[in-house]
């Protein structure tokens, strides 16, 4: 019986150019901390540069704003002085209104057709002075008796009514007349209102010659 050869295994031996392996270290690695930088001092001069620069903008702005709404304050109270002054100083007296000379007639007509019906006015003078006669007449017609007419007179300072008479014609188509004696000044309010009764009806009619108020 033959044996079997012996397999020897060979052994490896560090060659001598290789550096030793170091023994196995627990090696432990510290975290990495980033330093933060620290702003420059010039960047900060910077800043409070500018800064300082947009409030001293915005107090200049807010200055001349101020300054302005005072003097605007300052031109409106003057202006209210200004118009109380003008208030206080007595204005001129308008010029009347024209009037034409002598005897003058209006024609009228009424809207309301179941009312006496004053047609036509006839005033004589159409300008009278103070203390001057003037003579009235008006026209008047209706299917029904008129009663009654009375005319007023509004002038600059007081008003005057008298009662009418029927001169001519009838009670149901006649001409009426007043005369009178202008007792105040007629240069700004200047109105004849004249009215005409019959029954329950009743016709009225202003003229005006001249009205201010």
């Amino acid at each position: 019986m033959l044996n079997s050869p012996v397999r020897s295994t060979p052994s490896i031996s560090p060659s001598p150019d290789l550096p030793p392996v170091p023994p196995n270290l627990n090696i432990q690695q510290k975290p990495f901390k980033e330093k933060l930088k620290k702003p420059s001092i010039t960047k900060l001069t910077i800043l409070i540069i500018t800064l300082s620069s947009l409030l001293v903008v915005a107090f200049f702005v807010w200055k001349n704003q101020y300054q302005a709404q005072q003097l605007e304050l300052s031109g409106s109270r003057a202006e209210q002085q200004a118009s109380l002054l003008n208030d206080s100083t007595p204005k001129p007296s308008p010029s009347p209104t024209f009037l034409r000379q002598g005897k003058n007639s209006y024609t009228i007509s009424q809207g309301d057709k179941t009312v006496p019906q004053i047609r036509k006015a006839i005033i004589d003078p159409l300008d009278p002075k103070l203390n001057e006669n003037q003579t009235v007449q008006i026209k008047i017609s209706h299917p029904n008796a008129i009663e009654s007419v009375a005319l007023k007179l509004t002038s600059d300072n007081d008003q005057t009514e008298i009662d009418m008479k029927l001169i001519e014609g009838t009670s149901t188509d006649g001409t009426w007349e007043a005369k009178w004696k202008i007792q105040d000044t007629v240069l700004y309010n200047y109105l004849l209102t004249v009215t005409a009764k019959s029954g329950n009806k009743i016709g009225l009619a202003t003229i005006a010659m001249r009205k201010t108020l």
